[in-house]
């Protein structure tokens, strides 16, 4: 994980107002990513990530009073990435006709974020043990959802035939359904037929409310 920014606002709790308690923050996340890089996700506790960042328990406790809200707040920056990307690429890809290429260039993303934060699949798997699977009725899903129903809600990428908001929402699930179901995988093998699956999945589904170009429908 690239170190934290200070300047971050908290997604899950009030911002420090002192520089030095910012960075103190960044720090402490930053130790929490990169065990979760290294160990088994269930090692994680706060003894070990206090020993990593340099600060004292206490510190830990002031800032997030359980390791569930410390691993909240480090899946709500997370969120955040992935979301950006996801709303960048639509946007790049307006004008491309394929359909299946815009959601698979689209859903790339995942992958990539897997790759270049190691930690992030600990993670999803640490959460799911201790919440369940990811929903699009969590906070850090809405976004998304939103932003993709409004898109829909205008007509853009040819949609019709449904509720703009539903067909966003069970999208969005599938995606996170499956994102978790990658994280589990113990080979980068078995992790890419999963991806292929998303892909096909969200290809059949949007296929029923967003326009083909004539090319992919012959």
């Amino acid at each position: 994980m690239a170190s934290s920014e200070t300047d971050t606002p908290m997604h899950t709790r009030a911002t420090p107002k002192q520089a030095r308690a910012r960075q103190r923050v960044a720090d402490i996340l930053d130790a929490a990513a990169a065990l979760l890089a290294e160990r088994p996700p269930g090692d994680l506790n706060t003894s070990l990530i206090a020993e990593r960042a340099g600060v004292p328990v206490s510190s830990i406790y002031r800032y997030f009073p359980t390791l569930r809200d410390l691993l909240d707040e480090l899946s709500a920056r997370a969120a955040g990435d992935l979301r950006q990307h996801f709303m960048e690429t639509i946007a790049a890809t307006e004008d491309e006709p394929d359909l299946v290429l815009r959601i698979r260039r689209t859903l790339e993303g995942i992958r990539v974020f897997m790759t270049e934060h190691p930690y992030y699949r600990g993670l999803l798997l640490l959460l799911a043990s201790l919440r369940g699977v990811q929903s699009v009725e969590d906070d850090d899903n809405a976004e998304l959802v939103g932003f993709l129903a409004d898109r829909w809600a205008r007509g853009l990428d040819g949609f019709s035939g449904g509720d703009p908001q539903v067909v966003a929402t069970t999208a969005v699930q599938i995606a996170l359904t499956l994102e978790d179901r990658m994280a589990r995988q113990a080979t980068p093998a078995l992790e890419t037929q999963y991806h292929e699956e998303m892909v096909r999945a969200l290809d059949a589904y949007l296929s029923l409310y967003l326009r083909r170009s004539p090319a992919e429908e012959t």
